[in-house]
């Protein structure tokens, strides 16, 4: 059988939960990724493992090969990545893979507010848009908060020339604005943001059934280029 030139070449299609994706598609992302798992709650605190989620979207092209590393930053925005871990994993059509990453000892004594990002590496990926995606969150109940509070956000600007960077939080049934809202940053220069957040009056939860919601505020450069963000989970349970 003769492969005409005009036939289209299979090729199969990994993705995780990818916050670039989404922008890029006039969506808001959160950085409470459901693909990565890496805290419990009351309190919250890591678990000793990441849990990842990669999936083939191909119908019908298997990956074979593929290379998906994992990566931990300091809570904030722009923070320090450092590479930790590479697995080699296959991926059927239509189908998802469950990895596990351990954090290290000195991260797990350390801020339960780590971020970890992942990035999937393969030749032939039909779309690279949605290769790369983090999970960068702070949570929190309302009987230990407080119904008004802030939440410090490391940003750093993580290239060798001045950038102005913006923060913006987005839709969010909370009452949140963030400070400052837009800054020159000199080189590898970091600030400490302030989110801050008030519970509207109307909105209750219990201890069992407490209301789950969030805020996230996103950086993004002077054309729009996201950079980074954080999500702000809180469970109101007064």
């Amino acid at each position: 059988m003769t492969v005409s030139e005009d036939t289209p070449i299979k090729r199969p299609d990994l993705a995780i939960y990818s916050q670039k994706e989404l922008w890029a598609a006039g969506s808001q992302p959160t950085w409470d990724s459901p693909d990565i798992i890496t805290n419990d709650w009351r309190p919250f605190q890591l678990r000793a493992e990441a849990e990842v989620i990669i999936r083939n979207l191909s119908p019908d092209t298997p990956a074979a090969n593929a290379i998906v590393h994992y990566e931990i930053s300091p809570f904030g925005i722009g923070t320090r990545r450092e590479r930790v871990l590479s697995q080699q994993v296959n991926v059927a059509a239509s189908s998802q893979v469950n990895l596990v990453f351990p954090l290290h000892q000195s991260t797990l004594g350390g801020d339960p507010r780590t971020g970890v990002h992942i990035v999937i590496d393969h030749p032939h990926d039909s779309n690279p848009g949605n290769n790369e995606g983090s999970q960068v969150h702070d949570g929190g109940y309302t009987t230990e908060s407080g119904r008004q509070f802030s939440v410090q956000i490391p940003v750093v600007n993580d290239a060798p020339v001045p950038r102005v960077i913006e923060l913006s939080v987005g839709a969010t049934p909370l009452i949140a604005t963030v400070s400052p809202n837009s800054r020159t940053f000199q080189p590898f220069e970091q600030v400490i943001a302030r989110l801050d957040i008030e519970i509207p009056g109307n909105m209750h939860g219990t201890n069992a059934d407490p209301v789950n919601t969030s805020a996230t505020v996103m950086a993004t450069l002077e054309d729009g280029t996201l950079i980074g963000g954080v999500t702000r989970l809180v469970r109101v349970d007064d």
